[in-house]
């Protein structure tokens, strides 16, 4: 009897042990950094073009209109994988908010062909960057800044990002209302791209 007792005792512990090697498992197999419902967020504000010219590409550009919505979904996801507590959060949402009542923001990785003609933010450049309004007409940057140091963080959140073979930007224009159909223009004599947000 005192053996069937104790085989059963060592059974229950190999098994509870077992049991803290499948967690163990679990916990490894569990998806790290940022959550699936910001990638939808991401991916909802997020638009994409290619130019291409005797099958290569010159021109590749994918931008993330930085509307309120997706402000918010950026500093609830950012919150939530820093521990934030709720004021820290609901003061950089306030910050963010107050930021975009003077500005319309987009940001953009370039790739082209020609690595030198990845020159988007420089005074010289061939590139014209403007976004229509719902007139028509054009409306152009206030600054246009090379996004430099790609950090792991920027990465995670804009995982369309290949610091190795394009660019990364950040262009801000004079406010345009979040209601009204956003259309951005990048063109040059490689290309026009058109990107469009309703």
């Amino acid at each position: 009897m005192a053996k069937r007792l104790f085989g059963l005792i060592l059974l229950l512990i190999i098994a509870l042990a077992g049991c803290a090697r499948v967690q163990e498992y679990m916990d490894i197999a569990k998806k790290k950094g940022v959550s699936d419902e910001y990638m939808k967020d991401l991916a909802a504000w997020t638009r994409a073009n290619t130019v291409y010219s005797e099958f290569e590409t010159n021109l590749k550009v994918v931008c993330t209109y930085k509307s309120r919505q997706f402000k918010d979904a950026y500093v609830r996801e950012y919150s939530r994988i820093y521990l934030l507590p709720k004021e820290a959060e609901e003061q950089k949402a306030q910050l963010m908010k107050e930021m975009s009542a003077e500005e319309t923001e987009f940001s953009f990785y370039a790739y082209t062909a020609d690595f030198e003609a990845n020159d988007f933010s420089r005074a010289e450049t061939s590139w014209k960057i403007f976004l229509l309004d719902d007139k028509g007409n054009q409306v152009h940057p206030i600054e246009i800044r090379r996004i430099n140091k790609i950090t792991p963080v920027v990465e995670q959140f804009y995982p369309y990002i290949n610091q190795y073979h394009g660019k990364f930007y950040t262009v801000r224009f004079p406010r345009q209302p979040d209601e009204i159909k956003k259309k951005l223009i990048f063109t040059s004599v490689l290309g026009t791209v058109t990107l469009e947000w309703s």
